[in-house]
């Protein structure tokens, strides 16, 4: 999925489809004998997750949204770090797809601040800021207005705001 992102990053969509269906195959085939410690981490939603972060470095924004969703799900009740990362993904997916869907994205929005103050990182703190970056042009809709304003007063009270 690394070399997935590599290829997107690169907007060579063909190669990083390549890698994709090939990183879906070695994961299927189950764990091995050599596989290093870390990888136990490397779970379905993790597998998702990094399809979906391809798709979106690809423009596949609907695909990507779908991706952060079901990575986002398959983490269930564990890593709450990266089910916040992954919804941050959701609400950018919706907000910048070719037929935004604002009310979407606010909604995704509205769950990221609700991992606040439990899950505190920069990494999330630079999602919420993109976010809300994202959001800014459909700024008129009124649930993403009342998000903005969620946003920039959660983030001043934790020291974090940025909008």
């Amino acid at each position: 999925m690394r070399e997935a992102g590599g290829w997107a990053l690169m907007g060579d969509a063909s190669a990083a489809d390549k890698a994709i269906v090939a990183a879906h195959t070695l994961y299927a085939k189950g764990p091995a004998d050599a596989d290093p410690p870390w990888l136990s981490f490397y779970a379905p939603g993790e597998l998702a997750g990094l399809e979906c972060l391809a798709r979106a470095d690809l423009g596949q924004h609907e695909r990507a949204a779908a991706g952060a969703e079901q990575a986002v799900l398959l983490h269930g009740d564990a890593f709450a770090r990266n089910r916040a990362l992954y919804t941050a993904d959701i609400a950018i997916q919706h907000a910048v797809r070719d037929k935004p869907e604002p009310e979407a994205a606010a909604d995704a929005a509205g769950c990221v601040l609700a991992f606040l103050p439990e899950v505190r990182s920069d990494r999330l703190l630079q999602s919420l800021h993109n976010v809300a970056g994202a959001l800014q042009r459909h700024s008129r809709v009124p649930a993403v207005a009342d998000w903005i304003e969620e946003y920039r007063t959660t983030t001043a009270a934790t020291g974090g705001g940025r909008a």
